[in-house]
């Protein structure tokens, strides 16, 4: 079953992009994240380019995506959207591409388990939250200036 996610996002506060080519996943993260932000999910990093109408706040991007298209998508998602908070989303810490991605310009990580707390504290942190160590988190921090 598919759903129109435009459809349910919020019109004001922080933008998040997600860039996810998985719809199971991609669906999850969009409904998580809709009902605090204005959410723009898309399956390929070209559809997203082409359909945004502005610059996110943060873009979560798929591990897949840097398999697929290697890590110059990152520098490619910095250059269009003007500098933005990239977030990946991957299985686990420990796949090469998370790291490979990490030096190549993503802030962090989300990785398994994925909760709707964990992906709301990720973002938050990513929009300059302080971060919270009242539990475990998903994100790994890695910088944000």
């Amino acid at each position: 079953m598919q759903f129109d996610t435009e459809a349910f996002t919020r019109s004001d506060g922080p933008s998040i992009l997600l860039i996810e080519p998985e719809q199971v996943v991609r669906s999850a993260l969009d409904y998580i994240l809709r009902e605090r932000y204005q959410t723009h999910a898309f399956a390929s990093v070209d559809d997203a380019i082409t359909s945004s109408r502005e610059a996110p706040d943060v873009v979560l991007v798929g591990i897949a995506i840097l398999r697929e298209r290697g890590e110059a998508v990152l520098e490619e998602l910095i250059k269009v959207f003007a500098s933005p908070k990239i977030l990946l989303i991957a299985e686990r810490n420990s796949d090469p591409f998370v790291q490979i991605g990490l030096e190549r310009g993503a802030h962090g990580v989300i990785s398994n388990p994925i909760s709707f707390s964990s992906v709301c504290e990720a973002v938050r942190i990513a929009l300059g939250a302080p971060v919270s160590h009242d539990g475990p988190s998903g994100l790994i921090p890695v910088r944000f200036d």
